[in-house]
C-alpha cells in the first residue's frame, strides 16, 4: 500500500492539477511531519516550530529539502532520503514554508 500514494503523488504533480497536488502534499505531511511538527506547524517545541520565522538550518526551500532529505545529526529530525522521493522532500520543503507567514514564496512556490 504504500506505493499508491506515491504514484498518485507523482500522476498528481505531472498532470499539474493543484488542489489535487496540494491534498497529497498535505496528507504526506500528515503522515510523516505532524506528530512532531504539529497539523498548522506551530509546534510548542521552538526548534520544531514552523510558524515562528526561526529557521536554525536556514528558510530557503533547498535548505529545508536538505534537513528533511538527510535530518539533522544529534536531534530528532531523521532523514526521510530513503522513504521519499525528491519530488516529495520538494513538495514537503514548499508545503513546510507556507507555514511561516514571513517568508516569501520562492520561485516554483505558491
Amino acid at each position: 500500500m504504500r506505493h499508491a500514494p506515491l504514484v498518485f503523488f507523482a500522476c498528481a504533480a505531472a498532470a499539474g492539477t493543484g488542489a489535487q497536488d496540494k491534498a497529497v502534499v498535505q496528507e504526506l505531511y500528515r503522515a510523516r511531519c505532524q506528530q512532531c511538527h504539529m497539523a498548522d506547524g506551530n509546534s510548542p517545541l521552538e526548534p520544531m516550530n514552523f510558524t515562528d520565522a526561526k529557521w536554525i538550518h536556514g528558510s530557503k526551500r533547498v535548505e529545508v529539502a536538505k534537513v528533511i532529505s538527510e535530518g539533522v545529526p544529534g536531534t530528532a529530525m531523521l532523514a526521510f532520503k530513503s522513504q521519499l522521493t525528491p519530488e516529495e522532500v520538494e513538495a514537503l520543503a514548499s508545503y513546510v514554508r507556507a507555514f511561516d507567514k514571513s517568508l516569501k514564496p520562492e520561485k516554483g512556490e505558491k
